[in-house]
């Protein structure tokens, strides 16, 4: 009797897991490298755990197996030690220097030109017997945010 085969299990660090969804956008899920058989090779890692190619045989479709340069990528990732740094050379988040500004009150003026046209917004719609929309009023305060300086005339 012939020996079965099976698909080697693999256990990916998260680090591991990390590295392979970032080259699964590159060769699988419509990357710019992409092939049924690289997607279907890097998917089988990080979502089962599976290593696909003892299953492939001479038969094997040639979409189905990946190219040797993806295979190549994840044995890359797979080989590479486990970083017991923290993580080096890893992107950090850096807060903006703009966020302050975006902490401080609203311009008192500027509140105060907005509250005056939806009083009248709500007025002309009381006097006409309809009720004022919500969207009415955001498309009135976007106009007003994006005109910047606008005054009111009686």
């Amino acid at each position: 009797m012939a020996k079965r085969r099976q698909a080697a299990s693999v256990t990916l660090t998260d680090r591991q897991h990390e590295r392979l969804e970032r080259l699964w956008f590159v060769y699988g899920n419509y990357g710019s490298k992409s092939t049924p058989g690289n997607h279907q090779f890097i998917q089988g890692l990080l979502e089962h755990g599976l290593d696909l190619r003892p299953l492939w045989t001479k038969r094997t479709a040639k979409r189905d197996i990946p190219t040797v340069e993806c295979v190549a990528a994840v044995e890359a990732v797979l080989a590479a030690p486990d970083a017991a740094d923290g993580g080096a050379g890893r992107l950090r988040l850096v807060p903006s220097p703009d966020s302050e500004r975006r902490t401080q009150a609203p311009d008192p003026e500027l509140k105060r030109t907005l509250d005056e046209m939806r009083r009248r917004l709500t007025a002309t719609a009381a006097a006409e017997g309809s009720t004022l929309m919500g969207r009415t009023r955001r498309r009135v305060d976007r106009f007003v945010l994006q005109s910047g300086d606008m005054r009111m005339t009686p």
